[in-house]
């Protein structure tokens, strides 16, 4: 697990909805470049959480929101370049949804 300390200057928007009982990410696959954030937004007041998976080099693996919108994660520069999985999980006040999208991780503009 690596230590995030790097201050992201741009983040890369992760717009999250929920239509007709399907979770829906846009961009479904973002391409973020190390040194900066992912930015994901969910403008219901219900709660959502990403986890990234145990294997992941991140240093944190579960965000959950509850009073926020948004979940902000900072790619480090030393993160590996690639394709990651996570899971994103809606609460709307009765049920939870589940969507397992992706984003990649490129080198540092």
């Amino acid at each position: 697990m690596r230590k995030t300390k790097v201050v992201a200057k741009k983040a890369v928007p992760v717009k999250i909805s929920l239509k007709n009982g399907l979770v829906q990410c846009e961009p479904f696959c973002p391409h973020v470049h190390r040194g900066q954030a992912i930015e994901w937004t969910y403008f219901k007041k219900f709660p959502f959480a990403i986890h990234l998976g145990y294997d992941s080099p991140f240093e944190i693996v579960h965000y959950q929101m509850s009073g926020q919108n948004h979940i902000r994660l900072v790619i480090a520069k030393d993160i590996p370049l690639g394709w990651y999985k996570y899971s994103i999980a809606l609460f709307d006040g009765r049920k939870v949804w589940i969507e397992d999208p992706e984003f990649i991780v490129r080198p540092s503009k």
